[in-house]
């Protein structure tokens, strides 16, 4: 990913806020591809993360003006975080949120600690992927946003006890995937 200096930043952020063309193009160009990223770890199917990024660049472009500067990085930080709330959006009004209720998790959540510095980054972002969608977005929100379980369950509409168990189901699932695949690699 590019890092870019505090003069660049600003100046970029100031161009968003005038809403200048050249601004929005170099954005664009410097961010599309990590902010596309973001969302392929919450929409599995690239058509709709792309309608999704889409709305999330108007969205960064039209409301530009709100953004605060707050060092190095902020600019990029604020639009990621509209993008992962346009990909919950989408996902809400999609319905594709499939959490179980309370009654159907288990009493306690597994804290299996995933070891995965051995496992390439494009295998690693293809299991986290291949998970049921509600637990991939719990997983994503945790462990990538570090979003807190009760930020997870006011996002989401969940309470706290169900976030952890589904952030516990998606652990489980990724360490089967991650055994499977160190299986396979040894073959």
């Amino acid at each position: 990913m590019i890092k870019l200096d505090e003069k660049e930043e600003t100046g970029i952020a100031e161009g968003l806020i005038k809403r200048e063309p050249s601004a929005m193009r170099t954005f664009y160009n410097l961010y599309a591809g990590f902010l596309m990223a973001v969302c392929l770890r919450y929409i599995a199917d690239s058509n709709d993360a792309k309608d999704v990024l889409q709305d999330a660049f108007i969205k960064i472009f039209t409301k530009a003006d709100g953004f605060k500067y707050r060092g190095c990085g902020s600019l990029l930080a604020w639009s990621k975080k509209i993008v992962v709330m346009e990909a919950l959006s989408f996902l809400r009004n999609r319905r594709a949120l499939p959490l179980a209720h309370e009654e159907q998790l288990p009493e306690q959540a597994d804290d299996t600690d995933l070891a995965v510095a051995d496992i390439p980054e494009e295998e690693l972002m293809r299991m986290i992927q291949s998970l049921p969608e509600g637990y991939r977005v719990v997983f994503n929100l945790y462990v990538l946003e570090n979003k807190t379980h009760k930020e997870i369950g006011e996002l989401l509409g969940i309470r706290e006890k169900s976030s952890a168990s589904q952030l516990s189901r998606a652990k489980n699932i990724l360490k089967l995937k991650i055994e499977s695949y160190r299986k396979g690699a040894k073959s």
